[in-house]
């Protein structure tokens, strides 16, 4: 299992690059959902920033190309 601070120094345990990408995936879907207030959506919207970094970042470092 890798750990490693992104961001604003959130911690995330991640055990593959394809589970980023899963997460990536439902935050991207989450986040359009109906009745989600502008505070929840900007919240998600840090945290769905901060996977795709996390998701640029395995990619450079495992020399993954989709």
């Amino acid at each position: 299992m890798m750990a490693r601070a992104i961001g604003g120094g959130i911690m995330l345990r991640i055990k593959s690059y394809k589970d980023v990408q899963i997460i990536k995936h439902a935050l991207q879907h989450y986040i359009k959902r109906d009745g989600a207030s502008d505070k929840d959506i900007r919240q998600e919207k840090k945290v769905l920033d901060q996977t795709k970094e996390e998701v640029e970042w395995m990619k450079e470092r495992y020399g993954i190309n989709d």
